[in-house]
């Protein structure tokens, strides 16, 4: 009995371990490989309002993300635009924000690429001390007919980017199969999710 309870303790701590990283991608689609992005939501246990903190690994080929405050069926999100600048494509996602995250309201952003693994972008509701400042690309609407895309109100109210990104990846044909990168599991409820929830 002793230890089935040790055993279930551990399998919880595993899987309460496994929701603190949202993951994106770092899988093939359509034979294109899309970086691993960890998307942590960071600083409440400082006792500091929560920013978000994407971790890119994708230190040969850089990443650029814009980021917008909005909501999706009642909850907070960031509405994402990740350009891949090495084959001119954006993709377009949304991911579960802090829940004090507001739609429209004013985000400050921070880039450190001092790490030896990956590049890190923090996105806060307040200036955050001692980090580099990033200024975001302008949030674009991504053409792909399954892209997560902030609503329209909400894109008609924004300038486009002068970034050298702005074309999609072609979509692959209905019915082609994406394929599948080794390893990851992706949780669709805690993911940067290409589609609704």
């Amino acid at each position: 009995m002793k230890a089935l309870l040790i055993l279930s303790l551990l399998f919880s701590s595993a899987l309460a371990e496994a929701k603190t990283f949202e993951i994106f991608d770092g899988q093939f689609y359509n034979g294109l490989y899309y970086p691993l992005i960890d998307m942590i939501e960071w600083g409440e246990q400082r006792g500091e309002k929560p920013h978000m903190e994407f971790h890119l690994h994708s230190k040969d080929k850089p990443l650029e993300i814009s980021a917008v405050a909005g909501e999706k069926n009642g909850k907070r999100v960031l509405w994402l635009n990740i350009l891949l600048p090495h084959r001119h494509e954006r993709v377009c996602r949304h991911v579960l924000a802090p829940l004090h995250f507001e739609k429209g309201m004013k985000l400050y952003a921070y880039r450190d690429n001092r790490d030896t693994d990956y590049d890190n972008i923090y996105v806060s509701s307040e200036p955050i001390k001692n980090l580099p400042e990033y200024k975001m690309p302008a949030y674009e609407r991504c053409s792909d007919a399954n892209a997560s895309n902030m609503p329209e109100e909400m894109a008609k109210a924004r300038e486009p980017s002068s970034a050298p990104v702005a074309t999609q990846a072609p979509v692959a044909p209905v019915g082609s199969e994406k394929k599948q990168g080794e390893g990851l599991k992706i949780d669709y409820e805690n993911a940067a999710v290409p589609f609704s929830f």
